[in-house]
C-alpha cells in the first residue's frame, strides 16, 4: 500500500480511536479518493436522468463516478463498488451536512475498508508469493 494511503488510514484509526468521528469518516472518504488516485482512475461511467426523463451513461470525474471506474477496470467488484459508496456517503454526510456518523457505524465502515484494502493491495502479493512457492516446489 502506498505511504500516502498507510497515513490516511492511520490517521483515519487516530481520529475514531479519539471519538473524533466527523473527522473517521471524512478519512475513510479521503481513503477512497486516494485509492483512486493510486490505480489511475481519475473518472468512470454514471448513469444520469435527463430532465425529459431519459436516462444516459456520461463519463463524470465525481466520487461517485471513480467508485465505478475502480469496478469498470477490475479493481473493484460490483458489491465492492457498492459498499464504498457508503463509505461516500458517510463522508458526505459528515463533511457537507456536518452530521457525526455513530461509533457502530464508523466501525463496520472501517472494517469494510481494511478488507478492501487487503483485496486491493496484500491479496495480490500474497498470491505471486504462492505462485512463487509452487513453482519453486514443482521444480
Amino acid at each position: 500500500m502506498p505511504n500516502t494511503l498507510r497515513r490516511i488510514y492511520r490517521e483515519t484509526l487516530e481520529s475514531f480511536n479519539s471519538d473524533s468521528f466527523t473527522l473517521c469518516a471524512a478519512g475513510l472518504r479521503a481513503i477512497i479518493e486516494g485509492i483512486c488516485s493510486d490505480r489511475q482512475v481519475v473518472d468512470g461511467p454514471v448513469q444520469v436522468t435527463h430532465k425529459d426523463g431519459t436516462i444516459h451513461t456520461e463519463r463524470r470525474r465525481n466520487l461517485a463516478a471513480k467508485i465505478a471506474g475502480l469496478c469498470e477496470r477490475g479493481f473493484l467488484t460490483e458489491g465492492n463498488a457498492t459498499s464504498l459508496h457508503e463509505h461516500r456517503f458517510l463522508g458526505n454526510e459528515a463533511l457537507h451536512e456536518l452530521d457525526r456518523p455513530s461509533r457502530d457505524e464508523l466501525a463496520l465502515a472501517i472494517d469494510i475498508m481494511e478488507h478492501t484494502l487487503e483485496d486491493l493491495y496484500d491479496m495480490p502479493d500474497k498470491a505471486a508469493e504462492l505462485r512463487r512457492i509452487k513453482s519453486q516446489r514443482k521444480s
